[in-house]
């Protein structure tokens, strides 16, 4: 059989290297750069060339880790293949440790990294000759026979076993299943090669399940599209034209061999001949260089591939042992070869190398501001807000974090400039750090801004340290660290700061800059400041001054919308702005500012400051297998969300993460990738709600960030997105994005791309060496036809991610995979019942399966043949299904075996499982058949739920009065003795491993725990336990016993009465019909650790701590539960909360419904309260039951200083409300909308009460400051206390009345006039407090819009 890799004999006479490639030698090397399709930059080709040097590294490591797997050495061994395969190693060892010598010199020398790619391009496919290798263990495995190893006459065993060169022969026949060594003798072709050793045929010659290969040399230019029941090729296609011919004649192959002598078809293949190959004879005749000898040869091994893909599409393949062997030792020459060659190289390049070690002076910042600042008020705003609150006890380090060029410095030096800060501050530092933390010389920079004299010769960094103490000492002090690079250890971080922190520190401010979240996260001693791209508006000016030099310019307006398309691309970055405003600026001109969108060129590596260059700066950072993690995703659509589990299985499927630690899966060291990549600034954080699935947390790359690993990333991936999209030889990630190609019509109909369909098919030739291909977006059928040429060209593709597809196509799709290397397959299509192709069950490799297959899928009986298969997305119902599921052994999450179907022993096997949920255990009845299961043998499980079946009705759903509850509880049997042991003894053989995380046990049927969580309590790493429906169980276990345990689920749990709590962070209680008493081990480490609190239909619950009066918190506005962000209470009327809500400031999420003394609350985390109904139903009017009662709306029912961040508030349905605190709406400084309705008695007094205005505002100051949104409708509210409220309304832009009776009039000061139905006097002259003047002289009915609203109030309606 021929390899797998290209054999492409490719000559370097242009530049001047053909004695360095013998004409025998057939190697896979990338063009050079005169040949690609663009011209790459110095700094282009630096870049590039770091990434070849990484490769190179992480392929030698790859390569040696596979050898290192047990299994394949011992089967190595074991088929006579050690010999070889030691050397091939030793040649992978000597790449690794070259790769370690020529770190960093390939940027410096064109000709190192040309031999260094050729040198890559080995070991790629080094690496899938042994992935293949891996692959034919793996089969061998399955079948489980013995793997009989035949030897020739006059040999015995022990000769072959050694590696002996004898002709024979390794059949691989997947389809039969059947792996065996062979003597040639047996049967051999006419030219001397292997023929099959069970080859049965028909008369016809017509091949069938049984013989896939093909005897008849026609089969080989046909691909079978088309079979029968019996299995026999009923429509096959050409794989020169495309043509479909009918083949289940009587007549042999016939039909093939006419159909190739027909005129259209040999005019393809003559088209096909004469196409040039890229690196041609002509162009090499072109650059002098002599044309190849084998050019032929070159033509036939490329026909040989086309073939073998042909026959690895039927997976069928067949590996003569001395032809695997030939190639083993091909490998290892060419590889001795190539580092002979680097390292000459190397020697060349090591003596003309100079190394740049000046720092990079465009990097160093300064106080002084360069520009007007533009957009980040509210940045701005919070940061301020920190500094001028007075804190004299600690020193505050407030971080800004945010990408490259996105403004911190910016922000930064107007924080430094600005007034408050040079009157709240005695000195003020500015000192540019970057990735050098030197703490002597950050130290004298210090000193150079408070010291009237330098400290010349002075190096002591403790002198140091005493003599900036003496200075800073019992005054303010803000230090400005910009540019924070290192990721510093708390010993250097109190080191540095130590004379800010003595005992008679006043107040200091620390300022830090950095693009890394994870420094942000260690100094921060306040939340950060994440800086976002500039709004619309802003971003819009800035750009302007940027290209113009004004941001008012209107000389231009011919310029205006090309700018606005290219700020739209800029992504509110202002150093990008920056970078194109410098090239626009050279000529204001139609045509330049056209070809600078058209080419992008600020997104040039050789600008030198520029947006990219700054990027490149953090991604040099990065260590080589984050940026091959951050690159690669780059395939994937601009703001194109990702599961963290998804991306990681995706990594992991590409053999980007590695193990540095034997007991670390390879899923926790890819999230902690992810995790570094985030802390970098690489991708960022999206908080989704699912109502299905619950919340969810995506991750994105910046869209700039993004752009630039799609340039940097250019040579190994590639997306394609519209026509003018180039992909670059031998691209090894190809993503199809169809968004901008195809569109539906308004039938839903998809139109045909034939210019799209042309593109995929000239880009065929560049995906021989494709591992990764990704489909996303709408298409048509014929898209898929023009995917066929790359399934039949990319033989090592490891990953196929589509997003839809239709009916057939997923079949169509696994039937043209070649099995050997793939890993991950995630398939979205539109049928019913869609199947696991039986194609698929020889993906012995296949670490990931996501075809959508749910509970009426078909199954295959070989699903268990994927044994290397970790993560199977499926309903439960298809995990039931799998007869033989135990034999899966790489499974790691199994989220129903289902008892009733399956064995309980088969879990056995299964030691790798990290989740595991076992159902319907009503079907095991002891407990020797639970330790069948040797749960206590799996170390890495970590989430375990066990289910009984759970039968009875949930009457709680019903809402009866507790009265009935009480009945039905006694009346209703329990289960019997009987099985209630058995259900004990179960769950006692069940024990887990000690190491387990999170436990869900529901529907079991005994009155008390089993003996692991009680007495001996062997669980201690418990994280989260979950009881539900265990409706006998009285006492709980002991929680206390449990240090590790952070979150504590109770649901219907119908016979517990009391419950006793451990430190938490999250507690839920739901449908607990006798639960009396919550009590606490320390109520204070509760209120301080509690996150989530959720307590509903708990109707006789009365006594709980964390709800008793806090007065003394209260009166210092406190937080009585400081971190608790969600709180759900319904249902719960004996239950008295006696403190104010919200609890915290961190609360972003509260509903309070059915609860004595408190009216119906919903807050939701965007900033919005509701009191009374949350929705307004028809017809009005309408009230809030729950809420009748609220009388008063004032600091005992809502703590206002914990609601400063609120914009929205809706008041609703509250008839007997007559008045709001008017000094706790003062604390709103963030509201911008309030809605009061139905609310009868709400501030319809005739008389204000006294001091009113001041609890409005204090002397000087707006109550309402931030308010642009006023409604109140269905209210009594007078005129007198409306007007009052508006004089504290200076922002409001909308008023809106509806049946508000009592206002009869409007008067509009500064106008001289009133729209009323009666007569109003004109205004006199206001003296004093003008809240007074209202009082004793406006009209009860009268509003009065003061004259500091004229200007602001855009909209006034008064129905």
């Amino acid at each position: 059989m021929p390899p797998t890799f290209p054999r492409h004999c490719i000559l370097f006479a242009r530049l001047a290297l053909p004695a360095l490639l013998p004409h025998t030698t057939c190697l896979s090397i990338p063009p050079s750069p005169e040949h690609c399709s663009f011209d790459l930059d110095l700094m282009m080709e630096a870049v590039e060339a770091t990434l070849v040097e990484g490769a190179m590294l992480w392929l030698a490591q790859t390569i040696l880790a596979n050898f290192l797997l047990d299994k394949l050495d011992a089967w190595l061994r074991h088929v006579g293949l050690a010999d070889d395969i030691e050397k091939l190693k030793y040649a992978v060892e000597e790449v690794e440790a070259l790769a370690a010598s020529v770190k960093g010199m390939a940027a410096g020398s064109r000709l190192l990294a040309l031999r260094l790619s050729r040198l890559k391009e080995l070991l790629y496919e080094a690496d899938d000759l042994v992935d293949e290798l891996d692959y034919c263990r793996l089969h061998h495995e399955v079948q489980g026979g013995t793997f009989s190893c035949a030897t020739p006459h006059g040999t015995n065993g022990a000769e072959q076993v050694d590696g002996s060169r004898d002709n024979y022969r390794l059949q691989h026949q997947v389809e039969g299943g059947m792996i065996a060594w062979d003597n040639q003798h047996q049967g051999t072709g006419v030219n001397g090669g292997a023929q099959l050793v069970d080859g049965t045929r028909d008369n016809s010659g017509i091949p069938n399940r049984n013989d896939r290969k093909k005897r008849s040399k026609a089969w080989e230019e046909f691909s079978i599209t088309e079979e029968d029941a019996d299995g026999k090729p009923v429509r096959a296609e050409c794989i020169h034209c495309g043509t479909q011919v009918r083949c289940e004649t009587t007549k042999g192959t016939s039909v093939l061999h006419n159909h190739l002598k027909s005129e259209n078809c040999k005019r393809k293949r003559a088209s096909i001949e004469q196409t040039p190959n890229p690196l041609s004879a002509d162009d090499g005749a072109q650059n002098g260089a002599a044309i190849s000898t084998h050019d032929s040869d070159r033509r036939k091994r490329m026909r040989s591939d086309e073939i073998l893909a042909h026959n690895i599409a039927a997976n069928t393949i067949l590996w003569d042992k001395a032809e695997i062997c030939n190639r083993i030792q091909q490998t290892t020459h060419q590889l001795q070869k190539a580092i002979s060659e680097v390292q000459s190289g190397y020697i060349a390049s090591s003596t003309n190398l100079c190394q740049n070690t000046v720092a990079d002076s465009c990097r160093r910042t300064s106080s002084l501001m360069q520009h007007k600042m533009y957009g980040r008020i509210d940045e701005k705003n919070s940061i301020i807000k920190h500094m001028t609150v007075d804190n004299p006890d600690s020193v505050i380090v407030l971080p800004i974090v945010g990408i490259g060029g996105i403004g911190k410095t910016a922000l930064a030096q107007v924080i430094y400039n600005d007034l408050i800060a040079k009157n709240e501050f005695d000195n003020r530092i500015w000192i540019w750090v970057s990735s050098n933390l030197d703490e002597v010389k950050l130290t004298m920079e210090m000193l150079d801004f408070v010291a009237q004299e330098k400290c010349v010769g002075t190096t002591n960094l403790s002198r140091l340290q005493e003599i900036l103490m003496t200075y800073v000492t019992s005054k303010r002090t803000l230090l400005i660290m910009d540019d924070v690079w290192d990721d510093i250890d708390d010993f250097q971080w109190n080191k540095l700061l130590a004379p800010l922190r003595t005992d008679n520190a006043k107040g200091n401010v620390v300022i830090v800059t950095t693009r890394k979240l994870s420094v942000a996260k260690r100094i921060g001693t306040v939340e950060h400041i994440n800086l976002g791209p500039l709004q619309n508006d802003n971003f819009w000016l800035f750009f302007k001054a940027c290209a113009f030099g004004d941001e008012t310019c209107k000389e231009h307006p011919s310029l205006t919308i090309i700018g606005q398309k290219i700020a739209n691309n800029l992504q509110g970055n202002p150093l990008a702005a920056q970078t194109a405003g410098m090239l626009l600026r050279e000529h204001l001109t139609t045509d330049h500012w056209s070809n600078i969108l058209k080419n992008e060129k600020w997104k040039s590596l050789q600008l030198n400051g520029g947006i990219m260059h700054a990027l490149k700066l953090s991604y040099d950072e990065l260590p080589y297998h984050l940026q091959q993690c951050f690159l690669y995703c780059s395939i994937f659509p601009n703001n194109h969300q990702f599961l963290s589990n998804e991306l990681v299985c995706i990594w992991i499927s590409q053999g980007f993460v590695k193990c540095s630690h034997s007991t670390e899966r390879l899923e926790e060291i890819g999230h902690n990738y992810l995790t570094d990549l985030l802390n970098a600034g690489f991708f960022e954080q999206v908080e989704t709600k699912d109502p299905i699935l619950g919340n969810k947390t995506l991750y994105f790359m910046p869209p700039l960030m993004h752009d630039f690993a799609r340039l940097v990333s250019r040579t190994e991936c590639a997306a394609i997105d519209d026509l003018a999209c180039r992909v670059v030889p031998n691209v090894r990630h190809l993503s199809i994005l169809t968004s901008s190609a195809y569109h539906e019509d308004q039938h839903g109909n998809i139109p045909r791309n034939e210019k799209f369909e042309g593109k995929l098919r000239r880009v065929v030739e560049s995906t021989k060496k494709l591992r990764t291909l990704v489909l996303i977006g709408t298409y048509d059928y014929f898209l898929f036809r023009s995917l066929k040429g790359i399934f039949q060209k990319a033989q090592n593709l490891r990953m196929l991610h589509i997003s839809a597809s239709y009916a057939g196509f997923g079949h169509s799709l696994c039937n043209l995979i070649n099995n050997t290397h793939f890993r991950y397959l995630k398939l979205r299509t539109k049928e019913d019942n869609q199947a696991l192709p039986e194609a698929l069950t020889k993906s012995y490799h296949l670490q990931v399966l996501d075809i959508d297959l749910h509970g009426c899928s078909t199954v295959s009986n070989g699903m268990n043949n994927l044994i290397s298969l970790r993560h199977l997305v499926a309903s439960k119902a298809v995990y039931s299904s799998i007869r033989n599921i135990g034999k899966m052994t790489s499974l790691l999450e199994l989220h129903d075996f289902n008892c009733t179907s399956l064995e309980i022993a088969q879990l056995q096997s299964l030691s790798e499982l990290a989740q595991l949920g076992v159902s319907q255990l009503e079907n095991v009845v002891t407990r020797e058949e639970a330790y069948g299961a040797k749960l206590r043998e799996k170390s890495h499980l970590e989430k375990l739920h066990l289910s009984w079946k759970y039968t009875l009705p949930d009457i709680m759903s019903c809402e009866p009065l507790s009265g009935y509850i009480h009945d039905i509880m006694s009346s209703e049997p329990s289960f019997d003795a009987v099985e209630t042991q058995t259900s004990k003894e179960v769950l006692e053989g069940l024990e887990p491993h000690p190491n387990l995380k999170h436990l869900q046990i529901s529907g079991y049927r005994s009155g008390t725990s089993p003996d692991w969580l009680v007495r001996t309590v062997s669980v201690t790493c418990l994280q989260t336990l979950h009881l539900e429906d265990c409706r006998e169980l009285q006492v709980l276990p002991s929680l206390e016993r449990l240090p590790l345990l952070t979150k504590l689920k109770l649901r219907n749990m119908w016979k517990v009465r009391q419950v006793t709590l451990p430190s938490l962070e999250e507690l839920v209680l739901i449908k607990m019909p006798k639960l009396e008493r919550c009590s606490c081990n320390s109520v204070r480490d509760l209120t301080s650790s509690l996150r989530v609190l959720t307590i509903e239909e708990c109707r006789v619950l009365e006594v709980f701590p964390l709800f008793e009066s806090c007065e003394k918190l209260i009166m210092e506005q406190k937080s009585w539960l400081s971190n608790l962000s969600v709180l759900t209470i319904h249902d719960c009327p004996q239950l008295i909360v006696s403190n104010p809500l919200p609890p915290s400031s961190s609360t972003r999420e509260l509903s309070i419904s059915r609860v004595s003394t408190l009216p119906t609350m919903e807050a939701s985390s965007n900033a919005e309260l509701i009191i009374g109904m949350a929705k307004v139903p028809m017809p009005y009017p309408c009230s809030d039951e729950d809420s009748n009662e609220l009388t008063k709306l004032d600091d005992k029912i809502l703590s206002f200083h914990n609601l400063r961040g609120l914009t929205r508030l809706k008041i609703r349905g509250c008839q007997n409300l007559s008045c709001i605190s008017l000094r706790g709406l003062r604390q709103l400084i963030n509201l911008k909308s309030l809605e009061i309705n139905f609310c009868k008695g709400l501030f319809a007094s005739d008389v204000l009460p006294e001091h009113a205005g001041e609890d409005m505002a204090d002397a000087g100051s707006i109550a309402l400051p931030s308010l642009e949104h006023l409604e109140i409708g269905s209210c009594g509210i007078t005129g007198k206390w409306l007007s009052m409220m508006l004089q504290h309304a200076t922002a409001l832009e909308k008023l809106y009345l509806r049946h508000c009776d009592r206002i009869s009039g409007l008067l509009i000061e500064g106008k001289g006039g009133s729209l009323s139905n009666h007569t109003c006097t004109t205004q006199a002259s206001l003296a004093g407090n003008p809240d007074d003047t209202l009082t004793s002289s406006t009209p009860e009915g009268l509003l009065r819009i003061p004259s500091n609203l004229v200007s602001s109030l855009k909209e006034i309606m008064i129905t």
